[in-house]
């Protein structure tokens, strides 16, 4: 597949580049629109990726041209501008997706694969199968007879073609227009040498037949398929063994020093493109900024805003659209200029931070789905999140298309959508049709009609789960977890101390059918160290060894803080009384007698194994149980922030702290205007829901390590900002209520404004030993209270003396 990057930001287009070479699409570049425009009307692409502010010739305008021309290519729009009617503009242009910047390179990847689904040029269904040969688009991997054949991306890339197009003869000249790009340059010996490297590398992973057929003085095709293959061609996918264990297609530490150097290089760039900005907001501040300056720093700020947040800085990102928001107005007032300074310094507050990870592709899928009669829109969230859950779904188009999915073993559940226009007996009818032929296979049942008598006859049918719409991706996602088989417990390792070795040679043959991996020893001195490195599930001791009896290695077990719960079965020759009581009040748990019984010992040692993880997990479970019970005692249940408990007991605690380092403290109380109008107008749900992301956008806008939102009262929040004097609180609140304006609630009453803002009261000082917690929390709150009779959307700060 072969992709057209349009992308002026040269690290933007070089991490795009990467992850597309990487999930083995061929990418031509292109920095400008009339360049962009020229190799569309020269070469043939399967998709475009477009960003909208590029020179020469802006995204819109050349989305616009291919359409007119007749160009059906799929566009990919991706860009920062992420206005409402810069969604619509860019759709109404001819795009067929939109994404903003920042993203994630996931979520791009995800488009681009929905998007060459529907494209006109994938009509073919994946996977591609030429006898037990098989391609996975969707995984970017070969498969013979089950088994991963390892190929070059040029490898994979020839041999996809050629099984997208089995009737069609390539020319050397369209294999280098498919696959290679013009910056290449390659000669058509380079196809000659490809096609023998693809042919090589597939006889030496035991494909006998020649795929690739010389058509001489044309080119090449793909191979009919031999008859002796052809009634084998049920073959269309390789196992999940199989799956499971392909291997990376790429080295992880060469990809992620590639990663490291491209982030390295948008780093470098980071300084030059704030030295633009930073002397244009000096201008603004003279007075004298010229037009040419101030278009310079609003691209700078543009592209900025769509790098950081691709690079992990997500609020960086948020500083510099805000900047180039401002850079667009003309002319600036005073105010206006003093917020674009203090923007430009929280940018860079924020760039000395170490940025979030680059996100890397998500791991392969771990299970395999088909979909049938679902609506396009749900269809199309749960392949965008399939990714993130372990999940690969395709889609049927028809009952007769499932069946065949089903016989070629390539789905382990399947997702049913009942039409609720046709008859009961009717819309039953795939549910039927498929659990006569797949008795086993876990089925879905989505319904947007609830209904007794419909539940019923699905449980009737063996209908393994009945869902009434609308559900969400993560519900049906989770449903379909839970009705996969339970995986196998990993292997049990059991270690062996003996002296004897025919004695641990009798035991490693007698457990190791029972899946449990033996590892003996035979000198009782290096049984720590052993110990230590194999980490068993259980321990076999002889009773009688030299150096160190099995009682002596028994107590330096249970002596241990680690080891100290390990099972450990006890063998001795003919035990009498005195042995056994001195065994069990040494700790061991069961003593086995020689000559051991075969089934006396398997039956006990798996049977002290299965208790030991039991335990385990009922450990597992109470500290799960009891951390939650703790959070639940200290956290808001409706905000999921802090309540005012936790609230209390934090800011007391911090005081205590301050005062005997004498550092400062602040504190900020806060309420969003008219949310109590809201409620009255939206309703009880509503308003909770508003309430949840202003409470959200708290939390994420402060240091969540350091600071402490809390809720305090019906709509009022808490934020304790440790070490921090009054200039720091103040640029705190400026984010927050950007922040919560850029949520765009809507105000309940067209007379206070748009959207509801947020009103604030903030109280600081040093602590001492004169001064208390509860007169900064009435200082703040009093601060608050002013701000609120002030109209609103603004804040009162008191400091205290």
């Amino acid at each position: 597949m072969k992709i057209l990057l349009i992308e002026d930001d040269s690290s933007t287009r070089e991490l795009l580049v990467f992850h597309l070479t990487a999930a083995r699409y061929t990418v031509e570049q292109a920095a400008d629109g009339i360049i962009a425009q020229e190799l569309a009307a020269l070469w043939s692409y399967d998709l475009i990726l477009l960003d909208i502010n590029i020179p020469r010739l802006d995204g819109i305008s050349l989305c616009r041209y291919l359409r007119g021309q007749g160009v059906s290519t799929p566009i990919l729009m991706l860009t920062a501008q992420a206005q409402d009617e810069d969604v619509i503009t860019g759709l109404d242009a001819g795009a067929d997706d939109y994404v903003t910047k920042p993203f994630e390179v996931s979520q791009v990847l995800a488009r681009i694969r929905a998007l060459l689904r529907r494209g006109a040029r994938a009509t073919t269904i994946p996977p591609l199968v030429w006898g037990q040969l098989c391609l996975d688009p969707a995984l970017a991997q070969v498969t013979y007879s089950g088994q991963v054949v390892p190929l070059t991306p040029k490898e994979y890339s020839l041999l996809e073609l050629f099984l997208r197009h089995p009737q069609r003869v390539f020319s050397r000249s369209a294999i280098l227009d498919h696959l290679w790009t013009i910056d290449d340059s390659p000669t058509e010996g380079a196809v000659t040498n490809l096609v023998k490297d693809l042919r090589n590398r597939l006889k030496r992973s035991g494909v006998a037949e020649n795929v690739i057929q010389t058509v001489y003085g044309l080119g090449y095709r793909l191979r009919d398929l031999p008859p002796s293959l052809a009634a084998d061609n049920d073959f269309h996918g390789p196992s999940t063994t199989a799956r499971a264990k392909t291997e990376p297609r790429t080295n992880a530490a060469s990809k992620g020093k590639a990663l490291e150097a491209i982030a390295a290089r948008f780093q470098a760039s980071i300084q030059q493109r704030l030295a633009v900005v930073e002397a244009a907001v000096r201008s603004l501040q003279a007075g004298n900024l010229p037009a040419q300056q101030r278009a310079i720093a609003q691209d700078e700020a543009h592209r900025l805003a769509g790098g950081l947040g691709t690079f992990g800085y997500d609020e960086g990102s948020i500083y510099a659209r805000q900047i180039e928001l401002l850079l667009g107005d003309c002319p600036l007032q005073t105010t206006e200029v003093d917020q674009l300074s203090r923007h430009l310094l929280d940018l860079k507050q924020t760039l000395a931070l170490a940025p979030k990870p680059l996100l890397t592709e998500p791991p392969p899928a771990r299970h395999l789905g088909v979909v049938l009669s679902m609506e396009p829109e749900l269809l199309h969230q749960l392949q965008d999140d399939a990714a993130s859950h372990g999940w690969h779904l395709d889609q049927a188009t028809d009952l007769g298309e499932l069946l065949q999915t089903l016989a070629q073993g390539r789905a382990e559940a399947v997702v049913l959508t009942l039409d609720q226009s046709a008859p009961l007996a009717e819309k039953l009818a795939p549910l039927r049709e498929v659990k006569h032929r797949f008795p086993q296979l876990p089925m879905l049942v989505l319904t947007c009609h609830d209904s007794l008598e419909e539940r019923v006859q699905v449980a009737r049918l063996q209908g393994d789960r009945y869902m009434v719409s609308p559900a969400t991706p993560n519900q049906i996602f989770d449903t379909l977890d839970r009705l996969l088989p339970e995986t196998q417990a990993p292997e049990a390792q059991v270690m062996v101390v003996d002296n004897d070795p025919i004695t641990r040679s009798a035991i490693t043959d007698l457990l190791t059918p029972w899946g449990l991996q033996v590892a003996g020893l035979g000198d009782p001195s290096q049984f720590w160290e052993v110990l230590r490195q194999t980490q068993p599930d259980l321990l076999l001791l002889a009773l009688e060894m030299p150096t160190f009896s099995g009682i002596d290695l028994c107590q330096v077990v249970r002596q241990d803080s680690r080891f100290g719960n390990l099972p450990i079965l006890m063998v001795a020759a003919h035990p009498d009384t005195v042995t056994v009581r001195q065994v069990f009040e040494m700790g061991a748990d069961d003593l086995i007698g020689k000559p051991i019984v075969g089934p006396e010992l398997v039956t006990r040692v798996l049977s002290r194994i299965e208790r030991s993880r039991l335990r385990q997990q009922i450990e597992q479970m109470r500290h799960h149980q009891a951390l939650y019970w703790v959070q639940q005692e200290t956290t808001d249940p409706l905000t999921q922030v802090a309540n005012g408990l936790q609230f209390d007991a934090f800011l007391q605690q911090q005081w205590e702290r301050h005062c005997q380092d004498q550092a400062p403290i602040s504190l900020i109380l806060c309420s969003p205007d008219s949310l109590r109008t809201y409620y009255q107008i939206y309703g009880q749900q509503a308003g909770d829901a508003a309430l949840r992301r202003v409470a959200r956008t708290l939390h994420r806008t402060v240091n969540p390590n350091i600071d402490l939102v809390a809720r305090c009262g019906d709509d009022e929040f808490a934020i304790v900002l440790p070490n921090t004097n009054l200039d720091g609180a103040l640029r705190v609140v400026s984010r927050l209520q950007q922040a919560v304006t850029d949520l765009k609630i809507p105000q309940p009453t067209p007379d206070a404004g748009d959207y509801i803002t947020l009103s604030l009261g903030i109280g600081g000082t040093t602590p001492t030993g004169t001064l208390s917690s509860d007169l900064l929390l009435k200082t703040a709150d009093q601060a608050l209270k002013d701000a609120k009779l002030r109209g609103g959307n603004t804040f009162c700060l008191y400091p205290m003396c």
